[in-house]
């Protein structure tokens, strides 16, 4: 059967129901390429000032030292980093994909490294640390796609969870920093603390807000390009795994240098006399952190392998109700577009393959053949037969044309008792061979039915392609103009059409 779908213009693929969910992947190059002048101004431009904003904000920072600000919250010192450039990086990211906060984060952090007095080797990996933790966030709403605009309590929580993971990988960059300025180890916990604290909480703050009041006509823009989306809108396993993974050594990685860096501290106050009994006692305490950390590591660990598990389950469940509706859909489509009776193609799924064939021989210059055939005194036979052995004449007819069908022809119940057999690249000549061997075989072939023999016989009329013909609906009618003439002529027969 001919399935060759006609030439049309492009379409744009439609997007997956999550896909709007999802970051988008539009590199800066690409987006170049499709939007107009006046956007590649407004957009660029845009971005080229959000990275000086980010420039001047970072060497402010620097200036005035706004790293590892202690704060007195409940009676416990903390540490908090105010960074300003990572939060724009981290809204370009989030809005039009990775590369646009990435090359703003890593840009920014070398040249303020660069300026603190890093040496260049260093520099250019500390500036990695940022493009990390805002990769870490990317990555969280490619694996789970979520609302953007924030608007519910699912994707707040989302955020949120993603925003500490983040922090956590980006401040990996303090251990860098801490070594390049030679400060000792116990001076670390308020350097990686405020990092990371100071990237969480201005993400809460700021970022979220920001982010739920610019979606919706960020939203609404890059509706505009759907079809630069990512095409891999459906969940993927990788990004799964690879999130969890992240997730666990985020938490590992917090616990343990909460724990390193708090007792690190701890022992150097030991040093200074304290008495017998508290030393003691704070040894103890230290001791009995690091075994609950072993084990919290332990419960991390099996939490994140059982939600492995869970995951796959659960994508299996998804397969396979997937397959099941896939297999559902294609059975329906092919009720649709088949005769319930004989197999064949319906008239309107028919007269697509009509329309398709004549269009393809007025391109190609290559003939085609359209036979259309009718059952002779067919209302006589269901008359006297009945409609049950009217059904077995139309079933042998359709076998008949089955078995005379090459790979590219098409057959197609019509009507009640005609049919159309699509012949292309045939010559006239050929149509009308293959139309007398089918008269000649369906006359020589007697249906028995209730200890009677029912002699059935056919009449055909054939018509060719030409270059005169106005559309198909030309083509069909001299094929019938031909088999009715075989029909005033005496039935049985097989007429060429003018």
């Amino acid at each position: 059967m001919n399935t060759d779908a006609p030439e049309s213009s492009p379409v744009l693929p439609l997007a997956a129901p999550d896909a709007a969910l999802r970051p988008p992947v539009m590199t800066p190059w690409r987006l170049w390429r499709v939007i107009s002048r006046r956007e590649r101004c407004c957009l660029f431009g845009g971005w080229l000032f959000s990275l000086l904003l980010s420039l001047g904000l970072g060497l402010l920072s620097v200036v005035d030292d706004w790293s590892g600000i202690p704060l007195q919250f409940g009676g416990v010192t903390i540490y908090i980093t105010l960074y300003p450039a990572l939060l724009i990086s981290l809204w370009w990211s989030l809005c039009l994909g990775w590369w646009w906060g990435a090359l703003q984060a890593y840009l920014t952090t070398l040249v303020l490294a660069l300026y603190a007095g890093m040496a260049w080797q260093w520099a250019i990996l500390f500036a990695f640390a940022d493009p990390l933790g805002v990769a870490v966030m990317v990555l969280g709403f490619r694996a789970l796609p979520m609302l953007r605009g924030l608007r519910s309590m699912e994707s707040v929580v989302h955020f949120i969870q993603l925003s500490f993971v983040g922090s956590i990988f980006s401040s990996s960059g303090a251990l860098i920093w801490t070594y390049c300025n030679n400060q000792p180890f116990s001076e670390l916990l308020p350097i990686w603390q405020g990092w990371w604290l100071g990237f969480f909480l201005q993400n809460l703050l700021l970022v979220g807000p920001v982010l739920s009041l610019s979606w919706l006509v960020t939203d609404r823009w890059l509706s505009r390009y759907i079809a630069l989306k990512s095409a891999a809108e459906a969940e993927s396993r990788h990004l799964i795994v690879l999130l969890l993974a992240l997730v666990s050594v985020g938490a590992l990685v917090y616990g343990y240098l909460s724990l390193s860096l708090g007792s690190s501290l701890l022992l150097g106050q030991l040093q200074h006399g304290l008495p017998p009994d508290i030393r003691h006692a704070a040894l103890v305490m230290t001791q009995t952190g690091w075994v609950f950390f072993w084990v919290f590591a332990l419960l991390v660990l099996f939490n994140a392998f059982f939600a492995y598990r869970l995951f796959l389950h659960w994508q299996g469940r998804n397969q396979q109700l997937l397959n099941a509706l896939k297999q559902s859909n294609a059975y329906l489509a092919q009720l649709v577009r088949l005769d319930g009776l004989t197999g064949l193609l319906n008239r309107r799924s028919g007269d697509e393959v009509l329309q398709q064939e004549w269009l393809r021989s007025q391109r190609s210059g290559l003939q085609a053949v359209l036979i259309m055939l009718d059952i002779d005194h067919f209302k006589q036979v269901n008359d006297e037969y009945g409609h049950d052995v009217g059904d077995r004449v139309i079933e042998r007819v359709a076998m008949l044309l089955l078995e005379h069908t090459r790979a590219i022809d098409t057959a197609i119940r019509y009507g009640g008792e005609e049919f159309l057999l699509v012949l292309p690249q045939t010559t006239l000549e050929g149509g009308m061979q293959l139309a007398e061997r089918l008269r000649q075989q369906m006359a020589g072939r007697a249906l028995h039915c209730n200890d009677r023999e029912i002699e059935v016989t056919i009449s055909l009329g054939v018509a060719a392609t030409s270059i005169v013909m106005q559309d198909k609906a030309a083509w069909v009618k001299q094929a019938d103009m031909a088999l009715y003439k075989a029909k005033r002529a005496g039935r049985n027969r097989v007429v060429e059409a003018d």
